[in-house]
């Protein structure tokens, strides 16, 4: 029988519970009020907590955790040191929020005051019939509760009973934490990294441009306080994602801005990014870090510690940089500038295709990168140098980004269907290209390393067997592309696109390279 997980937009009380027992009852309730202490809610910047159903609190020097969904209630002790879930000791609770959250820290949301309350269904010989808890939250003056009835095998009366008593008293199933939030006035996060993007097939493609740039430039700059104050990785990974996409439709809109305007923007956002650019790479050798160490042999592991702890050294410079570049009057001027023209709109030069309805323009430009991709990827084999690769690696990009942002303008099922069959062959292409790269980078430090002393034969002993694997891995993932490209451009997928993307009277001379 499931648990009764409920929201009561009100205290709980025997006072309150008492009036709606029968007078023939043959059980009674036991409650067993807790201390009223300070409390903060929790969540991640992306709400990633609130959006998968659970409420964390930190009171005291305890963590803990409802999951919504199972009405489970977990506590363990609050860790000192990183606020990043992925960094902090296991323990009950972090061991679930590593599902949703492993990358992202943990920040103040909400103070409110709590009290955990534990209640049980007794009968006439004090033998315990269901258990529950319920959770007294206050904010200011708003009081709202939650709790949850556990069954016990073996007594479903009395455990319908109790739902029935609570249910008398306002308790209504919950599943989410919206409820919570709402009674409490607590104001979740709004942001969201894919947004959902409101386009008009009949609307002037410029005008859709437009729209997608002023989106994504808005998001990245939501995450600068984050990247400023080192909260965690995934703010700059976010900010430089939506930046990509902002450089992407200067790019891929061809035709639609005046060529020399869509230089000068790409150009200055080439150079914002350049500024973030070794805090990144930084940032995913360290994430990978486990990896690694799993990777190499035991004997190497002194050595990896050695060129780990100097990442790390060189990733704190890095971030003091980036965090002083963000925070300096040029930046600002710039980001603010840029913000100013893509929301006018009109302020940037229009190029000849300016006023083609979005639809055509879409359905126009995702049938030419889909051909791009077959036609390159048709030449892939087991003998294609690295550098063929990482084009097809881009194509598939840049055709990844143009059926993102044009998603709106068609029936949703069928085109993530199609994104999703990318996304498999995206997900070899970026592997195959970490690889690639990661070699390059150790290769570089192994030369920087010099070749005398203990600690450098260390390093180039832990290089060394950390290259081989890479190695290793990269052939592994270059078999994968082949196979995955093989079904992108099959038949049926090819059909897919043609289906979704060639309008009536929209084919085109490119599509002969589809017939090959």
């Amino acid at each position: 029988m499931e648990p009764f997980v409920y929201f009561l937009p009100s205290t709980l009380s025997l006072r309150k519970l008492r009036p709606h027992l029968p007078p023939d009852a043959h059980h009674q309730i036991i409650l067993e009020p807790g201390e009223m202490r300070q409390a903060v809610v929790l969540d991640t910047f992306d709400g990633g907590l609130f959006a998968a159903a659970k409420l964390l609190f930190e009171v005291d020097n305890l963590l803990l955790l409802l999951d919504l969904p199972t009405g489970q209630l977990i506590e363990q002790a609050a860790p000192a040191g990183s606020p990043v879930v992925g960094e902090m000791p296991r323990g009950a609770v972090i061991d679930m929020l590593l599902e949703v959250a492993r990358l992202r820290a943990l920040l103040p949301v909400a103070r409110i005051r709590l009290r955990l309350d534990e209640g049980r269904v007794v009968d006439d010989e004090g033998k315990t019939l269901v258990r529950f808890y319920h959770l007294t939250l206050v904010r200011g003056r708003k009081v709202g509760g939650m709790g949850c009835a556990r069954y016990l095998r073996g007594y479903p009366e009395a455990y319908a009973d109790l739902r029935q008593w609570l249910e008398h008293c306002g308790a209504l199933a919950c599943q989410n934490a919206g409820d919570i939030y709402e009674r409490l006035g607590i104001i979740g996060s709004e942001y969201c990294v894919k947004p959902d993007l409101q386009l008009v097939p009949e609307t002037p493609v410029k005008e859709s441009a437009v729209t997608i740039l002023r989106t994504f430039l808005k998001i990245a700059r939501q995450n600068e306080p984050g990247i400023i104050a080192d909260s965690d990785t995934e703010f700059l990974h976010d900010y430089r994602v939506c930046l990509r996409k902002v450089r992407s439709v200067l790019s891929l809109f061809g035709g639609v801005f005046d060529a020399k305007e869509t230089i000068r923007l790409k150009n200055q956002l080439a150079a914002v990014m350049r500024t973030t650019n070794a805090l990144r790479d930084l940032d995913v050798y360290l994430l990978n870090r486990p990896e690694y160490h799993r990777m190499v042999p035991p004997a190497a592991h002194g050595g990896l510690q050695i060129l780990f702890d100097g990442f790390a050294l060189r990733r704190k410079a890095e971030q003091e940089k980036v965090a002083s570049t963000m925070q300096s009057k040029a930046y600002l001027r710039r980001m603010q500038a840029l913000e100013k023209l893509f929301t006018a709109g009109d302020g940037i030069k229009s190029g000849p295709q300016a006023q083609v309805n979005s639809l055509s323009f879409a359905c126009r430009a995702i049938m030419k990168r889909y051909r791009k991709v077959c036609k390159t990827g048709r030449d892939i084999d087991e003998t294609t140098p690295d550098p063929v690769i990482h084009q097809l690696r881009i194509h598939c990009k840049k055709l990844r980004y143009l059926m993102e942002f044009f998603t709106p303008l068609f029936p949703a099922a069928e085109i993530k269907k199609l994104i999703r069959s990318l996304k498999l062959l995206q997900d070899n292409l970026g592997n195959f290209n970490d690889y690639s790269i990661q070699q390059q980078f150790l290769e570089k430090m192994l030369a920087s390393e010099g070749s005398g002393g203990t600690k450098a034969m260390a390093v180039a002993h832990a290089i060394g067997a950390l290259t081989a694997m890479l190695h290793q891995l990269q052939g592994e993932e270059r078999g994968l592309i082949v196979e995955n490209l093989a079904g992108f451009d099959s038949p049926a997928i090819r059909e897919a696109f043609e289906e979704l993307f060639i309008t009536e009277g929209g084919e085109n001379e490119d599509n002969s390279l589809l017939q090959q």
